[in-house]
């Protein structure tokens, strides 16, 4: 009884004073936490969590607490939508932060467009994520499309002329084609052969058999990490060994642990600076929170680090109590802006982003090296 008279006379206490908690700030992420995706998409939120971890350590944003609440939908885009409109209309939406998949990004465009809240480092290269610029979209990465260009120029600049292509059959796979269709064009080629497979599912037995008759020098996988692993794996046991070049969506970890023994040499592309070297400020912060916290350092999860602080800067630069307008105009106000060795460039009329594109091979040990 005593100790219940002391608890509520000190909230009496405080409600004088004028003290009292500081309500958190309460930003979403709507992607996949079940199904083929679920994997890698939690590694980038990890990444993401140890940004604001190490923000709210510090006091958060004015005070405030940045919180991130995650909602599954199961990488399926209507329920994405479905999803986003409830935040909506339960006036709960502040920001969404690296939603997850291309046809879900697709989905949820038009709705962040009516409601005025910012998207924030959607994870998603499609061209139309930033192309053409839309107010409340602020892309953190180049594109897919440069990623297949620049993995094209590459093996064509060594002599290489045929490739195969493993598509994703919805927006990510059609999105991607239309850089590929351009770059082979110029560069005078037409794809050896073409196979297209459901990217919510991980059967890839008529893609291996339709490509594998075709015998490409390399063979582009524009699908989902569990996808490709199992690609990879399934052809060559075959005994047939081409160039396996897949993009940054399987920069995961747990792609390299899909593969096993067969992941050494696949290409990855990359769409963010090397995560395991001090090499650059934004590296070191990440390496650090990860080490503090005992979590594995990966592109991924990098990404999803990157993508957390773009957001605190900001929410910094938004005001005390910051609406989906004010952090719009913030986040658009930043210009040229430097990330900690990561440049980002935002405006009126200008939502580039990055334009960061390289390539990784993975090595013997199971590490990417560039």
């Amino acid at each position: 009884m005593l100790i219940r008279f002391l608890f509520i006379a000190w909230l009496g206490l405080l409600a004088a004073t004028g003290v009292r908690a500081q309500a958190p700030i309460v930003v979403h992420h709507i992607g996949p936490m079940t199904g083929v995706l679920a994997s890698s998409n939690q590694e980038a939120l990890v990444g993401a969590r140890l940004y604001l971890d190490t923000l709210n350590a510090r006091g958060g944003v004015s005070g405030r607490p940045v919180r991130l609440e995650v909602l599954d939908d199961g990488q399926d885009a209507k329920k994405s939508a479905a999803l986003l409109q409830q935040l909506v209309d339960d006036k709960k939406l502040l920001a969404l932060l690296m939603p997850r998949t291309t046809p879900s990004a697709e989905s949820m465009l038009p709705i962040v467009a009516k409601a005025g809240a910012p998207m924030i480092g959607p994870h998603s290269g499609a061209s139309f994520v930033n192309d053409p610029p839309r107010r409340e979209v602020f892309p953190l990465r180049a594109s897919y499309q440069k990623e297949a260009e620049r993995a094209i120029r590459q093996q064509h600049s060594i002599g290489v002329r045929s490739f195969g292509l493993l598509l994703a059959d919805d927006a990510f796979g059609r999105d991607t084609l239309a850089g590929i269709d351009r770059v082979m064009k110029e560069l005078k080629l037409a794809p050896s052969g073409v196979a297209m497979m459901d990217n919510r599912k991980s059967d890839v037995s008529e893609a291996v058999a339709s490509l594998a008759e075709k015998r490409p020098e390399v063979v582009l996988l524009i699908v989902s990490s569990k996808a490709a692993a199992e690609f990879v794996k399934a052809y060559r046991a075959l005994g047939i060994n081409p160039t396996f070049i897949s993009l940054s969506n399987t920069s995961n970890n747990d792609y390299i642990q899909a593969l096993g023994a067969q992941a050494a040499g696949a290409i990855v592309m990359q769409v963010m600076p090397y995560p395991f070297s001090g090499n650059t400020v934004l590296a070191r912060e990440y390496g650090n929170a990860a080490a503090a916290a005992k979590v594995p350092l990966s592109y991924a999860g990098f990404f999803g680090f990157a993508s957390a602080k773009l957001l605190g800067t900001g929410l910094a630069r938004a005001g005390r109590d910051p609406t989906p307008a004010s952090l719009v105009a913030a986040l658009e106000g930043l210009g040229e802006f430097d990330l900690g060795g990561f440049r980002l460039r935002y405006g009126p009329g200008d939502r580039t982003g990055s334009t960061y594109v390289d390539s990784t091979i993975i090595t013997q040990d199971g590490r990417y090296r560039r």
